[in-house]
This record gives C-alpha cells, sequence and structure tokens, in this order.
C-alpha cells in the first residue's frame, strides 16, 4: 500500500460516538480524520481487541480433530475414525465436544475405535476431558482435590475427567509440540484473527510457553499476556523486564480459578441446580481459603489479578477476596452468575464477559435456580462494572462482532446499546490488559476495521456486517481497500 492514503466514510465510529469523517495516514500513523474527498468506504470501526483467549492453546486446537459440530454419537463416531485415519502417528488429541449437542455425556467406550492408541478428546469448555483405556492404564486416578475421575453406576472408571483430574494428572502426560511448532502453529492462525477484525488480543498462558514461545511477540499482533501459573512458581519481574524489549508483548495479570464451568456442572452456585445437580465447587486459591493473601501477592508485583468465576458462589467469593485485599479495579472472568445483592460490589472491577457463551451455555442456564442471575451485562454495567467483551477462543470462536450481536439483542433485559458494546470490544477491552488503546486519533497507528454497515443499524435487527478490510499500521492485513 502507497505511504499515504485517504479514506472518505459516511461512518466513522469511535466509542464516544459516530460521524461522516474519513481516516488519512501517511507511513502508518493517522495524519487526520475529517472527511476527505478520498475513496469511500462504508464505515469504519476502531481495530478489535479480544482480551480473553488461549493463543497457543487456540493454535493447538486449529490443528487437531474438531468434535464441535457432533450432534449424535453417530457424528462423533464419524469424526473420530477420520481424524485416526488422517492423523495416525502419535496420542490422538482433539475436542469441542458438547454433551448438550451431542445428548449425552461420551465416555471411553465411545473411543474403543482406536484401539490402544492413547487417546484425548477435550470438552467444548476444555474443562473435561475424556479418555481411553491406553491413557487410564497410566493414569494415576487416587482422588485430587477440585477434580474428578468420574465413575459409572457399577463403579468402573468411565474415562471422563473432571477439572483438576484432568489439569493436574492428565496434562502433565500428554506430549507438547515442541517450541517451535507451536510457534509455527501461533503464526498460522494470525491471518484467521484478522480476518475478524482483531488486531490485540490478551492471551491466558504458562510460564514455560511465554518463555519458549511467546517472548520475541507474535507478528501482526499486539499482545497481553495473563500467566496461569501460581504465583510462587514464576519470575514475573524477570518476564516484565524481558517483555521491555518489545513494544507490542506486555504483562498484565495472573489468573487463579474460583469454580469450574456450566457444562460440566462444576461452575460453583449458591443453590443446587432445579434439575437436582448439586451445586459445584471451590477451586484453586479459593478452596484452599487463600485468595485475598494470593491477588494481595499479585499486585505487590504490580499485576492484576485475574479470577475466573462463573457460578454465583464462585462471583460472591471473588468480591469477597477482592474486598479483604483493598483491591478496587480486580478482573472477574465470566461473572455469568451474579445475585443482586453482589450487583454494587462491582463498581470499579472489571467484567470480563464472553456473550457468545450465552448460546451454548442457554441450555444449562434454563436449568438452574434462578435464570435471571445469568449474563447480567446491563446490571453490571449500572452498578459501576467495568464491561469487556471477549471470546475465551478456543472455547468458542474469536468473533467480537458476533460477542456485540449477543450483547445487544433487544429481546433481552440485560442487553446494552451498540456503543457500550463497541466500547467493550474495543477501547475497554485493551485497556483492562494494558494494551495500547485502538481508538483513532492523530499521531496514533493507522489501524481499524471497515465494515460494510452501519453496527448501530445492522446488530439490533440481527445481522452481523462483513469485514471489508482490516488495516494494521497502514497494511492491509486481510481484505481490500478500494
Amino acid at each position: 500500500m502507497d505511504p499515504s492514503c485517504e479514506l472518505h466514510t459516511d461512518v466513522l465510529l469511535k466509542p464516544s460516538g459516530g460521524a461522516a469523517g474519513g481516516v488519512c495516514w501517511r507511513d502508518g500513523v493517522v495524519t487526520g480524520l475529517e472527511a476527505s474527498p478520498g475513496k469511500s468506504v462504508p464505515c469504519i470501526v476502531p481495530a478489535f481487541v479480544d482480551p480473553h483467549v488461549h493463543l497457543i492453546l487456540g493454535a493447538r486446537h486449529a490443528q487437531r480433530a474438531d468434535f464441535s459440530n457432533c450432534r449424535s454419537r453417530e457424528e462423533f463416531s464419524r469424526c473420530l475414525d477420520m481424524a485416526h485415519r488422517d492423523q495416525p502417528e502419535g496420542w490422538l488429541i482433539g475436542g469441542g465436544w458438547d454433551a448438550g449437542r451431542l445428548g449425552l455425556t461420551p465416555d471411553r467406550s465411545w473411543l474403543e475405535s482406536v484401539g490402544d492408541r492413547p487417546c484425548v478428546l477435550w470438552s467444548r469448555d476444555i474443562h473435561v476431558a475424556v479418555v481411553n483405556d491406553a491413557v487410564l492404564s497410566q493414569l494415576d486416578v487416587s482422588p485430587i482435590q477440585g477434580g474428578c475421575f468420574h465413575r459409572d453406576d457399577s463403579g468402573q472408571l468411565s474415562g471422563r475427567l473432571e477439572e483438576a483430574a484432568a489439569w493436574h494428572r492428565l496434562n502433565p502426560m500428554i506430549p507438547e509440540p515442541s517450541p517451535s511448532t507451536d510457534r509455527l502453529f501461533v503464526e498460522h492462525v494470525v491471518p484467521l484473527l484478522h480476518a475478524r477484525g482483531i488486531l490485540a488480543v490478551g492471551s491466558m498462558e504458562y510460564f514455560r510457553h511465554v518463555k519458549s514461545v511467546l517472548t520475541q511477540g507474535v507478528p501482526g499482533l499486539d499482545l497481553s499476556i495473563t500467566l496461569l501459573d501460581r504465583s510462587e512458581e514464576v519470575d514475573a519481574t524477570s518476564l516484565r523486564e524481558e517483555f521491555a524489549q518489545h513494544v507490542h508483548l506486555v504483562l498484565s495479570g495472573m489468573k487463579s480459578f474460583a469454580d469450574g464451568t456450566l457444562g460440566a456442572r462444576t461452575a460453583w452456585m449458591d443453590t443446587p441446580w432445579a434439575d437436582g445437580a448439586p451445586k459445584g465447587w471451590p477451586l484453586d486459591h479459593t478452596a484452599e481459603g487463600t485468595l485475598a493473601s494470593w491477588a494481595s501477592q499479585v499486585r505487590s508485583e504490580a499485576l492484576d489479578p485475574a479470577v475466573h468465576a462463573i457460578g454465583s458462589a464462585a462471583v460472591a467469593a471473588v468480591l469477597d477476596a477482592f474486598e479483604t485485599a483493598g483491591i478496587d479495579s480486580g478482573r472477574v472472568e465470566h461473572a455469568e452468575f451474579v445475585r443482586d445483592v453482589d450487583l454494587p460490589r462491582f463498581k470499579g472491577h472489571w467484567c470480563s464477559m464472553q456473550p457468545t457463551h450465552h448460546v451454548d451455555d442457554a441450555r444449562e442456564i434454563a436449568k438452574c435456580a434462578d435464570p435471571k442471575l445469568a449474563f447480567r451485562f446491563r446490571s453490571l454495567q449500572e452498578a459501576g462494572g467495568q464491561l469487556a467483551f471477549s471470546s475465551d477462543w478456543p472455547v468458542v470462536e474469536a468473533d467480537p462482532l458476533n460477542a456485540m450481536l449477543e450483547a445487544v439483542r433487544p429481546d433481552r433485559s440485560e442487553s446494552v446499546g451498540v456503543m457500550t458494546a463497541l466500547e467493550a470490544v474495543t477501547t475497554a477491552a485493551a485497556r483492562m490488559v494494558r494494551l495500547p488503546d485502538p481508538s483513532l486519533r492523530v499521531g496514533g497507528p493507522a489501524s481499524f476495521v471497515v465494515l460494510d454497515e452501519d453496527p448501530r443499524q445492522a446488530l439490533p435487527q440481527g445481522r452481523v456486517p462483513s469485514i471489508l478490510a482490516t488495516v494494521r499500521h497502514g497494511q492491509v492485513v486481510y481484505g481490500d481497500l478500494p
């Protein structure tokens, strides 16, 4: 592209509003935002930020068998047979299955067709794995706090591993790609993110993966890291110093898990489920009673504590810990169920939410004791919580426009306005994970997304605008400009 360019648009959207205007730039830097006589495009918005993804895990999943579209055991078996044939070497690893879509929960009998080859298939939310006998024979299945090795009615292991059983017993056994292979996988998914208008992500990663794969940054992305390790296991100071050498790389926080997920029925709820299922249970620092001290330690490292909390009891426990630690701007990741009494306590805190999770979680929401407590975007905003929308990719696809669609649906009492949703996938998302503000401004980078129509008109009517082009620092990285 020429070092100097001008675009006119009838709709130049910023979180503060929208009007006719244009974008003029030279050598990748914005020189003006006034209407210009240049070539015209329908709508320009700031580049999107997805502040909660799992970049390395998502890049690996993109190379593996995907069971997310399976809606019966027969479809599951066909997908498994195809994967066994197409990827014949080593462990067979895949994921994306959803018990709600399948109508049943897979167990080890579903994996018999791969024989004695080790096989691991992760659920959609990556909190449950189903494994075959070849894996079970190698696995320590003694009881573990915060996890479960499921057994059938006869007392036999079913092959289903939940939460800590999967994370802490199974994960260390699974062969990992080499760092160079992981690096290649990550670089391969960058164009997929560009196609969704995403130029920056906040990624949840383990320290060893950051050190071996991501310390040089990722070409084409601004990257913020939240560490998944327990704080006593890493030297955040040295990592921050290493990151300081790279302008597009930042260390922003550390993460703990207060509970599980709706799909696995391991979310820690305040009341039992309407269908009689138990309330779930606390995990990690929350189960140990050390969440407040952990949060204080993280903040003492000049980082932000980010805590996964889906169920109402988990959310309340996180807010308790933040109050005890004197933290007034913590990150509550997911916050899917919030009691009325806890809404005012969110003032100043980040509500890091995934609107597209509502699509698949709707089945479970309908079975909980009080569905009205779910996905309270409007109530949290009105209570002073700071909304930031993300995908949790690869749990669902990284797609900010679809996230906006789910957040603004007019038939939902907790919907928010389009401009609020736009801020939640751009400026607010960036601020939460300490990335540069993506707003278009003179002197800032010429990075933006061109849409085929105004989302203020399209989204409330159920239409998702198409992305015509994604521009990063004045260079078209997806689509075309006129």
